[in-house]
């Protein structure tokens, strides 16, 4: 996907206050909305820059923090004060993870190198995100340079708890360290003792594998394989080969410490040969609809895993079926997806039956998001915005009526706030 060029919208960027310079002029902004305060979005819609895969769940998590900035200016919850955003999608990568959030704090075109960021002040007071542990390790260490704040929903490194290092760091969901006890207990509670281990060559699953070893040990649960998939080269052979390794075991309980599309290939390898097993799952793909959907899911066995604590989000679903970007706001990432659904010339697994009907897929919508996702997994990106808008409000010391406080505040007077 090329990135969106803001060079059409320059004047919706000077009401920002600042300009995001991108290769060949373009930016990488996927979605903004001018406000008061800007809050930052990294949310990895497109799970990998080389096949542009759309990741709902993703998306409809993105649009869950949306909403929820929203919600809070159409509330008055910061009385006078409205909130803005501006987006950018990383692609599930640390390195672009990195370049978003250095042009997302440019200022005319540069990011100023300081030896001391006290008093650094960028348009961006805090940022939401990102989903993987892999790209909020690199952007966490960056932002407590900054003293910026970064409230993350998703990414549950044990590793992101260290306040050394991640000072500016904060996160609405369990470490993985409470993940990793909580499969070893639910393995011993069924008397699984003789089990099989994959886990994908990245920061989450380095370190949920590490804390669970432990846990295992302890519970007296025994490993008869462990397999790293890597996460960007020769995916797709080496999850052959893993396949091969788990059809010629004898353990027949496989734990599974992979993002969603590395075991939708897995599963898909093992629906081919009727391979059945029960697999442990972690909590990145345990509510994924999609994949319990696959053709010949029943093949595989039982899936048993754990999730965080969701909820419903007040008016969220009435929003999915009605998705448009509001007045002054721009949403490219919207805009893609009605392209997908709606468009009768770009068929793919999403496409509405009914797209050949449709006349302007700008204009289409339906209730597909609330089929294809469990939109309950969004409820985190609603406690994070609130979390970040409650400390905005203490900050501004704002009352029924008003915010008395300057709203050109430092970004780390956030973060002592959160």
């Amino acid at each position: 996907m090329r990135s969106a060029s803001c060079l059409s919208v320059l004047g919706m960027a000077v009401m920002l206050g600042f300009w995001v310079n991108g290769s060949d002029g373009e930016s990488i902004c996927g979605a903004y909305a001018p406000g008061d305060i800007i809050i930052g979005i990294l949310s990895s819609v497109h799970t990998d820059i080389k096949d542009l895969h759309f990741d709902l769940v993703t998306f409809v998590q993105f649009l869950a923090s949306i909403h929820t900035i929203e919600m809070i200016n159409d509330s008055g919850f910061l009385p006078g004060l409205q909130l803005g955003y501006l987006m950018c999608d990383p692609c599930g990568h640390a390195t672009k993870a990195i370049q978003c959030v250095e042009q997302m704090l440019s200022i005319n075109g540069s990011l100023t190198v300081l030896s001391d960021y006290s008093n650094f002040c960028p348009t961006v007071k805090t940022f939401l995100g990102e989903r993987y542990s892999e790209t909020s390790i690199p952007v966490a260490r960056l932002l407590s340079l900054h003293k910026i704040p970064q409230v993350a929903c998703t990414s549950s490194a044990a590793t992101l708890s260290n306040k050394l290092r991640y000072t500016s760091f904060f996160r609405v969901i369990p470490s993985s360290k409470y993940q990793a006890q909580a499969l070893a207990k639910l393995i011993r509670h069924f008397n699984w003792d003789w089990i099989g281990v994959v886990s994908l060559d990245d920061d989450y699953g380095k370190d949920i594998y590490e804390q669970f070893v432990p846990h295992a040990e302890k519970e007296r649960i025994c490993t008869e394989f462990h397999e790293v998939i890597p996460n960007y080269n020769n995916v797709k052979q080496h999850i052959k080969e893993v396949a091969d390794i788990i059809r010629n075991a004898t353990g027949r309980v496989v734990v599974l410490f992979l993002r969603i599309h590395h075991v939708e290939m897995l599963f898909e390898e093992m629906i081919k040969t009727n391979t059945s097993r029960t697999w442990i799952t972690s909590i990145p793909w345990s509510m994924s609809r999609f994949l319990m959907k696959m053709k010949g899911i029943n093949k595989v066995g039982d899936i048993i895993g754990t999730t965080f604590i969701t909820g419903k989000i007040p008016g969220f679903e009435d929003y999915l079926q009605n998705l448009r970007p509001r007045p002054g706001a721009r949403n490219d990432l919207i805009m893609e997806y009605k392209q997908m659904r709606f468009n009768c010339s770009q068929q793919s697994q999403h496409t509405s039956p009914l797209a050949c009907n449709v006349t302007d897929p700008q204009e289409a919508n339906d209730d597909y998001l609330l089929e294809a996702v469990d939109v309950t997994e969004a409820y985190s990106q609603r406690v994070a915005v609130y979390a970040v808008a409650h400390a905005m409000k203490k900050l501004l010391q704002c009352n029924d009526t008003a915010c008395s406080g300057d709203t050109n505040f430092m970004p780390y007077e956030v973060k002592c706030m959160l």
